[in-house]
């Protein structure tokens, strides 16, 4: 039997059928979603430190964040390295979407595996968990994991810019430069006076000068665009450079570009080199121009025995480098007579001087600059690698002064076929020389065992109080929050700019203890640290008020308040408590501390002076990219 044909009416009840049934699809799956958004799971948006980050020390406390409320009774725990870690109670943060513990102990170096219970409001527990690893710091290239300051996790800093290569390429022409400008002019001095009238002296001369000037010029360019965050244009005029002047570095870095400029004396009357009235205004120019190289490392702790080693090191390799290109490029360019004799010996007779000299003072130097750590940081590498180019050139000019011995012991001239085959051992030798200022341009811009990175604050804060937020976003560290001095950094997330009157308030829990307050001249985006032993005094125990004020560009800025726990300095209580900070009403009647302070984050770092009746105790704290300058 065959099926009858669908009439107009079943077809017009089927269509509507399908109809209702998308209808109810749609409508099903829009309560379905609507559902769901209202019970939503609890997940993590970011967490500090992230997961799978690797730190070099261990953080002062452990952040959740959130996609939605949190209660109070969340938990949040860690095991380290198999060991619970010591932490303090949970917090929630000021946003409500966020959960802090602070860390109260120490934490071994290995993983630590982080855990957190949220419960719901649908009744449900939201449980996640997520990794760091706690370095070594013993095992750690500080030239390859620089912990930078971490305000605001780096999110203040601009990124730096793209200099890096051409910095180290003009650090080299430098180093070559000015050795052989120097130790032209040294050769001159010591051996060869007849040179000053040489047509292939004068052209080196000419040269050197050229390519020292071009060198400095751009090292304190690029320098100035890597410090301020400027472009390379915007930091061609010298009137840009004066932001070098910060540093002890970038003054040295000024101060040679000045010194080779002054040096065009001897380049148009060479004769200033043998006239005892001139001589040591002519020597002056190049000549402090190579030791303002033994301030590249300039760092704020200033070290004897480093920078006098430096000296050292950075005129004897001028001399015996400087010598070397003097007699490939000059010298021994064509045959001569007793002069170029009397030369060659003088030189081959003082060379393993200013060999001895440069080897035992670079080998203070990177003491003084890296310990005992010279095979575990980058920098320590380098500088053997730079050894063997070392070594290399004193076995060429162990064999170069035989020859010389041999051949010119009793000898008047030196003729065409000797000159050549001298000039290319000793080209071969300058090879090496020119190998070993490459490492060492490239171990500039590494970080030593014993140098600390620009802005680089380690200081491990017992108090770690939530940022504000809002218009006025600042935060406050304190450490060891208990009775005695302290250490205290303010962090300035915003205003960007115009901030005037910044102090921070130390109230006491009661009256018959004196307050403090610190007056920060911050004017802006920055952070400025006090370090222990000029720091906070906490006369008693208990609960500390923290009150931070400042005027904005539009006038007061709320103020925002946090309680410390300090405790007693015998041990027995090292629990501190953080809570949320929060606004309050301005115009606080306080008995002011004036401090001083460099703060800027990112970008240029210029100076705010402070009255001049100040302690020198605030710091200065940046996040720009550790880069030395010189």
């Amino acid at each position: 039997m065959q099926p009858s044909a669908p009439t107009p009416v079943s077809r017009k009840r089927r269509f509507g059928r399908l109809l209702a049934g998308v209808a109810a699809i749609v409508v099903g799956a829009g309560l379905a979603s609507f559902g769901g958004t209202a019970h939503a799971d609890t997940v993590v948006v970011s967490t500090s430190p992230a997961n799978g980050e690797e730190v070099v020390s261990a953080p002062s406390q452990i952040t959740v964040v959130f996609n939605q409320t949190v209660p109070a009774n969340s938990v949040l725990q860690a095991v380290c390295d198999g060991q619970p870690a010591p932490l303090g109670p949970v917090q929630v943060g000021a946003d409500g979407i966020s959960l802090s513990v602070a860390v109260t102990g120490a934490i071994p170096v290995g993983t630590c595996n982080v855990t957190y219970s949220v419960p719901q409001s649908d009744g449900k527990v939201a449980t996640g968990s997520f990794s760091f690893d706690v370095l070594d710091p013993s095992q750690v290239d500080p030239g390859d994991v620089s912990e930078v300051d971490p305000t605001d996790g780096g999110n203040l800093a601009e990124d730096p810019p793209p200099v890096s290569g051409p910095l180290g390429l003009s650090r080299l022409v430098t180093y070559i430069a000015l050795s052989a400008l120097f130790g032209a002019a040294a050769f001159i001095v010591l051996y060869w006076p007849e040179g000053v009238e040489d047509m292939h002296v004068l052209r080196f001369l000419r040269l050197a000068w050229g390519l020292a000037m071009v060198g400095t010029f751009f090292t304190a360019v690029l320098a100035t665009s890597l410090k301020t965050g400027n472009s390379f244009t915007s930091s061609i005029l010298p009137t840009s450079w004066f932001e070098l002047l910060d540093s002890g570095s970038g003054a040295a870095i000024v101060a040679r570009f000045v010194l080779v400029a002054a040096s065009i004396r001897i380049i148009n009357r060479p004769e200033f080199l043998l006239e005892p009235q001139t001589q040591p205004f002519a020597l002056a120019g190049p000549g402090l121009a190579v030791l303002s190289l033994a301030f590249t490392r300039a760092a704020e702790e200033f070290s004897f025995a480093g920078t006098l080693a430096g000296f050292f090191h950075v005129t004897s390799v001028a001399l015996w480098f400087g010598g070397l290109l003097m007699l490939a490029q000059a010298v021994l360019v064509a045959p001569g007579d007793e002069d170029i004799v009397q030369a060659l010996r003088g030189f081959t007779k003082h060379a393993p001087l200013f060999i001895t000299i440069a080897v035992i003072s670079g080998m203070v130097h990177l003491y003084v600059l890296d310990g005992g750590a010279i095979l575990t940081s980058r920098h320590g590498r380098l500088i053997v690698l730079k050894s063997i180019g070392v070594a290399a050139m004193v076995y060429l000019g162990m064999l170069t002064r035989q020859i010389v011995a041999a051949r010119l012991a009793r000898a008047r001239t030196v003729n065409a076929r000797f000159a050549a085959s001298l000039r290319r051992a000793v080209a071969a030798e300058a090879g090496f020389g020119i190998f070993v200022l490459a490492l060492s341009s490239w171990a500039v811009a590494t970080l030593p065992k014993n140098i600390e990175p620009p802005g680089t604050d380690r200081t491990k804060y017992a108090f770690v109080g939530e940022r504000s937020g809002g218009a006025f976003d600042v935060q406050v560290k304190i450490t060891p929050a208990k009775v005695g001095l302290n250490a205290v950094r303010i962090d300035v997330h915003s205003p960007e700019s115009g901030i005037t009157d910044l102090q921070v308030q130390f109230n006491p829990p009661t009256n018959n203890t004196a307050s403090v307050t610190l007056m920060v001249p911050i004017d802006g985006e920055g952070a400025a640290r006090l370090p222990l032993k000029e720091g906070i005094p906490f006369g008693i125990p208990g609960l500390w008020t923290v009150i931070v004020s400042a005027n904005g560009p539009e006038g007061p800025l709320p103020s925002v308040t946090y309680t410390v726990a300090v405790t007693a300095n015998d041990g027995e209580d090292s629990t501190v408590a953080t809570t949320v900070p929060v606004s309050v009403a301005t115009g606080n009647s306080v008995v002011t501390v004036p401090m001083t302070a460099l703060v800027p984050v990112g970008g240029a770092t210029t100076t705010v002076a402070g009255p001049a009746s100040v302690q020198q105790g605030i710091q200065p704290v940046t996040a720009a990219t550790p880069s030395t300058q010189g």
